[in-house]
């Protein structure tokens, strides 16, 4: 049985372009652990204790018990932490709801209570950018194929408009499949399919889209592992589907779940997923 993580552990990360390399800073036991990125991309293993003594790229949350759980991230090394890395790190939160960016401590939730201490930004500068976002969480999938694409908090916006043009293409490809597509005209509502590894986030996601006014269920998923959040987003239909996927999605990856797409409902017809 693999060892619980602990503060210091370097963990190897397999990914297609390398071996990738992250170090525990801080356990945060009731929710997931944060990392910081190691620089560097490698054919073989380097010499991680001096690798450890670098700048990070950045910090980041990380599903880190899981994926050691699974055998997806190897502890290759335990390290002291740099001094500059011993405390919470400042990074910034976004609010996705209205675009909103707060930057505080990393230790700082995004709650009532807590964004009084923070400072509210509408515009990013040039070194905020390069902030750490306290707001991602990222279970394994995820942090493999950011650290093959050498993802940083700078780049952010790039690689979301880089994924967005994906999304259209993939979504304009299923609809060209499709036999039959549904019009917002007849649909009684939308259903919106996201999943989780934990319930407590699925609970968490249902919560937030309840207050829109959505009507949500929660369920075991159809793996028998994995956690259904079906939301219905009811007609009208009047949002840009686009732009409410893209939010969820967003949702999805701050609570370590994954958006699977949606359906449009109609009445004495099964949905189309």
């Amino acid at each position: 049985m693999a060892k619980r993580p602990k503060v210091g552990d370097v963990y190897e990360i397999t990914t297609p372009a390398g071996l990738a390399y992250v170090q525990l800073t801080h356990d945060r036991r009731d929710e997931c652990e944060l990392v910081r990125v190691l620089p560097g991309l490698y054919a073989k293993r380097p010499d991680v204790s001096k690798l450890t003594q670098e700048k990070e790229l950045y910090f980041v949350f990380y599903l880190l018990k899981y994926a050691v759980r699974r055998g997806q991230a190897q502890l290759v090394s335990q390290e002291p932490v740099p001094e500059w890395a011993k405390l919470f790190p400042i990074m910034r939160h976004e609010a996705i709801w209205d675009n909103t960016w707060y930057i505080g401590p990393g230790s700082l939730g995004l709650s009532p209570r807590e964004i009084p201490k923070m400072l509210k930004v509408n515009n990013l500068t040039p070194e905020q950018r390069k902030l750490s976002i306290s707001s991602l969480l990222r279970p394994h999938p995820a942090m493999v194929k950011e650290l093959a694409r050498v993802w940083t908090p700078e780049r952010d916006k790039e690689f979301r408009q880089i994924d967005e043009a994906e999304r259209i293409a993939r979504e304009q490809a299923q609809a060209r499949q499709r036999t039959a597509i549904t019009t917002e005209s007849k649909a009684e509502f939308l259903e919106h399919y996201l999943y989780f590894p934990k319930k407590s986030h699925a609970e968490a996601a249902a919560q937030r889209l309840r207050s829109k006014g959505w009507t949500v269920e929660v369920k075991k998923g159809a793996d028998g592992e994995n956690w259904l959040t079906l939301a219905k987003q009811p007609a009208p239909i009047e949002d840009d589907i686009e732009e409410i996927r893209d939010k969820l999605e967003r949702l999805a990856e701050e609570l370590s779940g994954e958006y699977d797409g949606w359906g449009a409902r109609v009445k004495d017809e099964p949905s189309v997923q």
